[in-house]
Parts: C-alpha cells; structure tokens; sequence
C-alpha cells in the first residue's frame, strides 16, 4: 500500500488515536497529524473532498498528465503557464504543481515517447527487410532555398534541408545524409 493509501485510511478510522494509527501502519505520529490538517484545510473549499477519493486522485494525474502533454509537449507552452492554468484550476493543494514540477513531467513524457520510438523502430527493422521507395525531388523558396525529397506513392517527406545552391554535388551531399544507400 503506497503512503497516500494509508494516509487516507487513517481517516477512516475514527474511533482510534493518532498515536495507535502511527504504530498500525508505520507513519510518523507528526505525519499523520500534519496530514490530517492538511485534509481539513482543503475540505474548506467547496467540491474538493472529491480529489482525496482514488478515483478523483487517478484522474488528476490524467489531468495533469494530459495537459502537460496537449500544452507543452505539443503546443509548446512553458511551465509557467501551465503552472497558472493548474492554479486557476485549484488544485495546488492535491499535486504538486511548481514549474520545477512541470518541467520533471514533461522531461518524463518526450523520456518515454523517445522510448516508444525506440521501441517501434526496432520491431519494425525487425519485421521488414527491405523497403521499395519512390522517390521525388525538387527545390523551393520561401525566405531561402529548400531541397524536399517526398516519397510519391504516400507523401511522406524524408528531407527538408536548406541549401545554398541546387547542384548534383549538394543533392548528392543531402541524400547520402538522409539514407543509407545500398548497391
């Protein structure tokens, strides 16, 4: 049973002293009474009593979760204002919410997206051995020069490369970069 479960179970036993719930499940006697302060404290403001139930605290973490990685991870917003949204929101008092906080979230997620990648990658070399590509090429301009190389049949683009000239020596360069080239 992790800390959070047994805290809350304290509460559920009314009819015992701090002192014999500290000894039944091995918590400090000041961090049961701190605990239980910080309970009441929250119980002040109306509808929080919700966040201490299991369900409620499983789905702050899917809020938290989910909204570090909607706003920051894709949108790229920082942790100050994910910190503010968390603040408007109310919910300081039941998760930790500090920018350090966000900032250790989000380094988990992309930590465990580039895993995910990882993991796809390898059982996709596993699973094929060769790949037949056709491939188109061809330069645009916005603000510079952009050498795009786009699987035709799918869209996909392998490349996007800024370039100062659009040579056979520079698209060669480009290519060999991007692909590994077999005979």
């Amino acid at each position: 049973m992790n800390i959070r479960k047994k805290i809350t179970s304290i509460f559920q036993k009314k009819d015992k002293s701090l002192r014999e719930i500290s000894a039944a499940i091995d918590i400090p006697k000041s961090t049961i009474f701190h605990n239980f302060h910080q309970i009441k404290k929250r119980q002040l403001e109306a509808g929080t009593d919700f966040w201490d139930t299991d369900f409620g605290y499983n789905f702050l973490i899917r809020l938290v979760i989910s909204t570090v990685y909607i706003f920051a991870v894709r949108s790229g917003f920082g942790a100050g204002t994910l910190k503010h949204f968390f603040e408007m929101l109310n919910i300081g008092s039941h998760v930790a919410i500090s920018e350090t906080t966000i900032l250790k979230i989000i380094r988990q997620i992309e930590k465990l997206i580039l895993q995910y990648k990882d993991i796809k990658a390898k059982e996709i070399k596993f699973k094929v051995k060769e790949i037949e590509l056709i491939l188109g090429v061809d330069e645009t301009w916005f603000d510079k020069m952009l050498l795009v190389c786009q699987e035709l049949q799918s869209g996909f683009i392998f490349m996007e490369e800024s370039a100062e000239d659009r040579s056979a020596a520079t698209w060669d360069k480009h290519i060999k970069k991007t692909f590994v080239l077999s005979k």
